[in-house]
């Protein structure tokens, strides 16, 4: 399977991407402007990504599929209004269109790509609209309704869709998605999100992108990572680390059990920095990682420095064993023993000066 993976404009990374373009499904990334458009916290302003900058950055990945980063829960009322607002962000986004090739828009909020087709903007109808992953598409009866309301505007129906990652643990259920998409939709490709590392189903979702769209309008001050760290998903792992094990990721050595059931898989992480996204692009490249599988993480990372759990000691049976569990953990203990097998905790220690600096 081929990858979809975030763009960051650095130009080491860049050339890591164009290295391996051809196991590349398409690139994602947001383009940063004074409205909030992406599902990230927005700490620092608008960065540095000046579009001719980022242009060449991307000129030699041009066979590569590029969607721009559209995806918050949503955006403050005035700027559904905003029809000059909104034209002018179509109009960056057209330019690089026209200099790099942009084939559509990741969206979430299906209010924003109403007010987005309301602009009568000329590059609508050559965009697709990709609902993102935090729609939480886990049935084809939720998909079709999407793809029904994106019917209705001018963009292009998608020419991919990532369902809810929950899917991930139920092949019953994912392979049902992918043929009944498939009938309908013959072109139309299914990715699966592999290295999440959030809670199965995880409850404290919708409030979580609700609380970033919220912080990124400046109306509040940010505190989504000290919510998570004492009340939330953190907080549940630091607890309860062998329920990670629950989590619906997808190893680098488990992409091989998914085919028929999706096409592409697609890795996150990208605030996470390059050297953590070359390494993840690396095994899952290679369909093989040895190392902690918590390094491959995007939301479970931060236990990688006190918990080690072997991936090469997970061994072949744990996609089956993870696949056909019933997900009633109160009278199971399959995680607590896998965890108790391939685990090590290491010991808190201060590091030494010299390594600080």
């Amino acid at each position: 399977m081929k990858l979809s993976v975030p763009f960051i404009p650095d130009p080491d990374y860049a050339g890591f991407l164009a290295a391996r373009s051809e196991m590349l499904s398409s690139l994602y990334f947001p383009l940063d402007t004074a409205i909030p458009f992406d599902a990230r916290v927005k700490l620092c302003g608008v960065a540095d990504t000046a579009q001719d900058r980022l242009a060449r950055l991307l000129s030699p990945l041009s066979d590569v599929k590029k969607y721009i980063l559209m995806n918050t829960r949503f955006v403050p009322p005035e700027v559904y209004m905003d029809k000059g607002g909104l034209r002018r962000f179509l109009d960056t986004l057209s330019r690089l269109a026209h200099a790099v090739g942009i084939q559509g828009i990741v969206v979430s909020d299906l209010y924003l790509l109403n007010a987005l087709d309301r602009t009568g903007h000329d590059i609508i109808p050559r965009l697709e609209a990709v609902p993102g992953v935090n729609t939480m598409l886990d049935s084809p009866e939720k998909l079709f309704s999407h793809l029904e309301m994106i019917g209705q505007t001018r963009f292009a129906l998608p020419g991919r869709i990532i369902p809810d990652r929950s899917l991930n643990r139920n092949p019953d259920r994912l392979r049902d998605m992918y043929t009944r998409v498939k009938a309908a939709y013959p072109d139309m490709s299914i990715e699966l999100l592999a290295n999440e590392g959030c809670i199965y189903h995880c409850p404290f979702k919708p409030a979580h992108d609700a609380h970033i769209a919220l912080s990124n309008t400046g109306l509040v001050r940010e505190a989504t990572w000290e919510m998570n760290r004492t009340m939330g998903c953190h907080a549940y792992f630091s607890t309860n680390p062998h329920k990670f094990l629950k989590s619906p990721f997808i190893r680098p050595e488990d992409a091989i059990h998914y085919r028929g059931m999706a096409d592409s898989l697609k890795l996150c992480g990208r605030t996470i920095g390059t050297a953590f996204l070359k390494q993840c692009i690396r095994a899952y490249s290679a369909r093989s990682f040895k190392g902690n599988l918590l390094a491959l993480m995007d939301t479970a990372r931060f236990m990688a420095d006190r918990i080690n759990i072997s991936n090469h000691a997970l061994g072949p049976n744990f996609f089956k064993t993870l696949t056909t569990c019933t997900k009633e953990c109160k009278q199971c203990r399959i995680c607590d023993t896998i965890f108790e097998q391939t685990a090590e905790i290491k010991p808190v220690g201060l590091k030494a000066y010299e390594d600080i600096q």
